[in-house]
């Protein structure tokens, strides 16, 4: 994990970025991931996350308890410099987290440390690997920090409310009140690339699975099936 980015997390926090009431008059908050929340974070992205997402269901990652315990592990490294955000729906008096999008601070040129076992997580963070050597954002942007994430996941019985949307838009806030003035994401499906459009992300690269293939990775020879690098500035 990346260890150059600490948040302060005091009595302000967890602090709210997104806030609305919708036609049913349910209310849904947006806001920062606390610590109390982490296990439940970790359980709906393996459950919601492992099995759909492109790169994670063509390694097969639920399949092979080695990647499934060394992803989760590796998720909670990140959630725990705090800059993730969660989507909670409140209803008849409970919250419920049902949406969250995996968020960490990064640094040009930074050194990371992660650990990775399992030969289905192996090829999934080989093949990020691939498209950073590809693409850099942090060159396009201008910028010597980004807030980076590494999983955009809302529970399947609440998709199709544009919350992956939402939460996504929700970086601007979170990223300007830490002097964060650009965000970058691998989006790997049509949905999620479709939710980054929607909130204003640009695409900057495009890697096909052919070409992840050709790198000496486990995809389908597909160059119709495609992952994107997107970006969106915060200081225009």
């Amino acid at each position: 994990m990346v260890v150059g980015f600490k948040r302060v997390w005091d009595s302000s926090c967890p602090r709210i970025w997104d806030q609305w009431v919708d036609d049913n008059g349910t209310t849904w908050i947006i806001q920062d991931l606390p610590p109390e929340d982490d296990e439940k974070a970790i359980k709906i992205l393996v459950e919601n996350l492992c099995p759909d997402e492109t790169l994670c269901s063509l390694s097969k990652i639920v399949e092979d308890p080695v990647s499934t315990q060394s992803i989760s592990d590796f998720w909670r490294g990140y959630l725990a410099q705090r800059m993730s955000l969660a989507c909670y729906e409140l209803k008849d008096g409970n919250k419920k987290l049902v949406a969250l999008n995996v968020c960490l601070v990064q640094t040009k040129d930074e050194e990371t440390d992660d650990v990775v076992e399992g030969e289905g997580f192996k090829n999934v963070y080989n093949a990020l690997k691939v498209v950073d050597d590809k693409v850099d954002a942090f060159k396009y942007l201008g910028m010597s920090q980004i807030l980076y994430a590494l999983g955009l996941v809302v529970c399947r019985e609440y998709r199709g409310a544009k919350l992956g949307a939402r939460i996504l838009a929700a970086r601007k806030p979170l990223s300007l009140y830490h002097g964060i003035k650009g965000t970058s994401t691998v989006f790997t499906g049509p949905a999620s690339q479709i939710s980054a459009t929607r909130a204003g992300f640009t695409t900057i690269g495009t890697i096909t699975l052919k070409e992840l293939a050709e790198n000496g990775l486990n995809f389908p020879n597909d160059e119709n099936r495609n992952i994107k690098v997107m970006v969106k500035r915060f200081d225009d």
